[in-house]
């Protein structure tokens, strides 16, 4: 069970360290993630700076927590397990709240890209994106419904291959853009896929 927690902790640490990484490397990168944000147009443009923010820091903070979480679960702390939850609690809410905030852009039909982890190659926001959060959101609730039996010193060599696994699983999400992109059905011969028309306001 500790081994599992290891895992998901690993995992998540890795999807939301590279998504805050991406974001704020340089200026370019922040302004295109604010860019984004701001075509999906779930945000009136004066709580835009404070909203963009408040997530790229809401990421920092949720990957420092897993971090120390799985440190402490690695020495095998009396309060690792307690930590461990809080920090997957952390992980869980902001998961919700982008997951959250994909469903709303593609009911409403709106055209913006995700550059979660970077703009460069982004794709617009689809069922695609949907499916990685609500998959990503499955797999921290089931950490999380773990941590509290997570106890005592788990071995050396199982804690090195839970996190090593962890953080390697999470280039699934963090590459979800691409992976959908080849696992998708080719066009018909003699069609040409059709792009949505570009709604987002200049």
């Amino acid at each position: 069970m500790t081994e599992f927690v290891l895992a998901v902790l690993g995992l998540g640490l890795g999807v939301f360290a590279a998504s805050a990484f991406a974001k704020l490397r340089g200026r370019t990168a922040y302004l295109d993630f604010r860019s984004g944000l701001s075509a999906t147009t779930l945000l009136p443009p004066r709580a835009l700076p404070r909203v963009a923010a408040v997530l790229a820091a809401a990421e920092v903070l949720v990957a420092v927590a897993l971090a120390c979480a799985a440190a402490l679960t690695v020495a095998g702390l009396a309060v690792a397990s307690a930590l461990a939850g809080s920090a997957l609690s952390l992980a869980f809410v902001l998961t919700a709240v982008l997951a959250a905030g994909v469903a709303a852009v593609i009911r409403r039909g709106v055209t913006a890209t995700c550059a979660c982890f970077g703009a460069r190659g982004a794709r617009p926001l689809s069922a695609a994106h949907l499916a990685r959060n609500v998959s990503l959101l499955v797999v921290v609730f089931a950490g999380l419904m773990c941590a509290p039996f997570a106890a005592g010193r788990p071995p050396a060599a199982g804690a090195a291959l839970a996190l090593a696994g962890g953080l390697v699983l999470s280039l699934v999400f963090i590459r979800w853009d691409d992976l959908a992109y080849l696992v998708a059905p080719a066009p018909l011969p003699g069609t040409a896929r059709t792009s949505r028309p570009d709604r987002t306001p200049r």
